[in-house]
């Protein structure tokens, strides 16, 4: 057995878009179709179970960052602390992919301690509320610290129950990661990465078309402070793996990306979903990792070392070992499956039983206003 093969075996590897079965009865599994990832938008269209964002450390939410899609596990703690308060979402978000856990399963998981600071709403599940489960569920393996206010919208929540069972089945994600960060460290360049100023062009010389990943080298040293990254030559149905070697601290403030000649990171780009859910960052050894500015960071981001220090907006999973503070105007989190991995990728079985409690909305409970340009959509976006 080659060494390809070997990686690809524990990993998962595959190329672009895994090819979900369809059941016998006709009705089409709820993750995207091969090829077929969503572009931003307001309304829940596929199902989503596995981790989107994943902090080995604790989480902070300040300044004025607005949301997290999908499910966000935390193995410490999770900190929500909005500069003049306000509403962070979490699970379903007011502008996003669409991708994101059934309704009532868990879509905030954290071990250790959630504090919400006086005036800071966090708002989990806002709006799914046709059944059979009802907004999203929280755990918490710690104490629950409300000074703010926590709305699950029908869904349960839970604390005290210790690390394991708050983070459960996803309590060992932590060397998940690591392992695979490792596996994708091993696979041979298949094209070329050039910086010019602040520009890296990232070219496959790649004449296979099996589908196999198009894996690009490149020092961390030098993917630091570029802020514009073009993506050529990419096969069809083949995901991108960008290995960044060396413990170099990385920081980038994205205003563009390209990908096979069109524009990807722009809200109207035809290839937005396509760029994000192809593209993964493997950082091995930075110990460092900061989005700056307001732009959007196109595709995973996989750093099993490195804490991260985010106001750019994220697209694709966003998996760091260490801390993660995200503190931007506006700045979100937007759930894109990589389809690069079935480790990584969109698992659309249904996440396992919540804890009992999980119910709709009782009459009289106050419940958040549905914005009047986007009927349904969560109010703090």
């Amino acid at each position: 057995m080659t060494g390809a093969m070997t990686l690809g075996l524990v990993l998962g590897i595959c190329g672009s878009g895994l090819s979900h079965a369809v059941p016998a009865d006709g009705v089409p599994t709820a993750c995207p179709e091969s090829g077929k990832a969503p572009g931003i938008g307001h309304d829940p269209l596929f199902t989503d179970t596995n981790v989107a964002l994943f902090a080995g450390g604790n989480y902070a939410v300040d300044g004025a960052s607005a949301e997290a899609e999908g499910l966000l596990a935390v193995k410490g703690n999770a900190t929500f602390a909005k500069s003049g308060g306000g509403v962070f979402n979490v699970g379903r978000v007011g502008a996003g992919s669409g991708i994101l856990p059934p309704s009532g399963s868990v879509m905030l998981a954290v071990g250790g301690d959630l504090a919400i600071s006086q005036g800071t709403t966090v708002d989990v599940g806002h709006g799914l509320a046709q059944g059979p489960g009802y907004g999203g569920a929280v755990r918490v393996g710690g104490k629950i610290d409300e000074k703010g206010e926590l709305r699950t919208n029908g869904g349960s929540r839970s604390s005290g129950t210790g690390a394991e069972d708050a983070l459960s089945p996803y309590d060992t994600f932590g060397t998940t990661i690591a392992d695979a960060s490792a596996s994708l460290g091993g696979l041979k360049a298949t094209g070329t990465a050039v910086r010019a100023g602040n520009t890296v062009t990232f070219r496959s010389t790649s004449t296979a078309g099996d589908g196999s990943p198009q894996v690009f080298d490149i020092d961390a040293e030098r993917l630091d402070g570029a802020s514009s990254f073009v993506f050529q030559s990419v096969p069809d149905k083949s995901s991108v793996v960008v290995n960044v070697s060396g413990g170099h601290t990385v920081s980038i403030s994205p205003t563009s990306v390209a990908f096979n000649g069109e524009r990807a990171d722009t809200y109207g780009s035809p290839g937005f979903g396509e760029a994000a859910s192809r593209i993964l960052y493997n950082f091995e050894e930075t110990t460092a990792v900061a989005l700056g500015g307001g732009g959007n960071f196109m595709g995973s981001l996989l750093a099993p070392r490195a804490s991260a220090d985010l106001t750019a907006s994220t697209n694709g999973r966003v998996y760091f070992g260490g801390d993660i503070r995200t503190h931007g105007t506006g700045n979100e989190s937007h759930n894109y499956p990589w389809t690069g991995s079935t480790v990584f990728d969109c698992k659309p079985a249904p996440a396992q039983p919540d804890r009992p409690g999980t119910t709709p909305p009782q009459p009289g409970t106050p419940q958040p206003t549905p914005s009047a340009s986007r009927p349904g959509a969560p109010s703090g976006s």
